[in-house]
C-alpha cells in the first residue's frame, strides 16, 4: 500500500506535460531585459506575429527557424519571416533579418502552427543565447506594449526610460554572452 500511496504524491506534484491542459497557455508571451525585449502575440488562429526592440550595441541576426513556439505536444519552429512591405503589396517571405541597433520591428512568423490560438511557451536563439518568452495575460501583455511604444530609442541612457517607464525584466535568458 506505501509505494501507491509514494506514486500518488509523485504523480500530484509532477508538473503536467504539454497539451494536458496543465501548463499555463497564453495568447501572449515577452521577453523584456536592458537589450531586447521580445512580443510573441496570437492575432488569429494559426497567425503569430513578432515584434522586437533592439536596444543593443551591435546587429544581431534573427533565423526563422530559431524563433520556436510550443503548439499543443510540440515544438514548431518558424520556416519564413513574413515582413509587411506596404498597404497593396505582398508580404515579402525571408529566412533571416537583422536586428539593427536602437530598432524596433514586427513581422509575421509562417510555420505549421495549426490552428492554434494560444501557446505553451515562445522561444528564440540569437547567437549563443536562448530567449524564453514568458507568459501574460491580455491585460499584462497591452500594459507591455504602453511602456514599450513610449522607449525613446534614441536615448543615450535606456536604464533611465526604464525606471521612468515601469519596465521590469520578464523572460529568462541563456547561454553565452559576448
Amino acid at each position: 500500500m506505501m509505494p501507491w500511496i509514494l506514486l500518488l504524491f509523485q504523480l500530484a506534484s509532477a508538473p503536467p506535460p504539454p497539451g494536458s491542459g496543465g501548463a499555463e497557455r497564453s495568447a501572449f508571451f515577452a521577453f523584456a531585459d536592458r537589450e531586447y525585449i521580445f512580443t510573441v502575440e496570437m492575432v488569429k488562429p494559426g497567425i503569430p506575429l513578432l515584434n522586437f526592440v533592439s536596444m543593443a550595441e551591435g546587429d544581431a541576426r534573427l533565423l526563422a527557424r530559431n524563433v520556436r513556439l510550443e503548439v499543443g505536444n510540440r515544438k514548431a519552429a518558424c520556416r519564413l519571416l513574413a515582413v509587411e512591405g506596404g498597404d497593396f503589396q505582398q508580404p515579402m517571405l525571408v529566412p533571416a533579418l537583422t536586428m539593427h541597433p536602437r530598432s524596433s520591428f514586427g513581422i509575421r512568423l509562417e510555420g505549421d502552427f495549426g490552428r492554434e490560438v494560444e501557446l505553451y511557451g515562445a522561444s528564440i536563439r540569437i547567437g549563443d543565447e536562448d530567449f524564453r518568452l514568458a507568459p501574460l495575460t491580455r491585460q499584462e501583455f497591452e500594459t507591455l506594449v504602453l511602456r514599450v511604444n513610449r522607449l525613446n530609442l534614441g536615448s543615450p541612457d535606456f536604464s533611465e526610460d526604464w525606471r521612468v517607464l515601469g519596465l521590469e525584466p520578464l523572460g529568462r535568458r541563456t547561454g553565452r554572452r559576448k
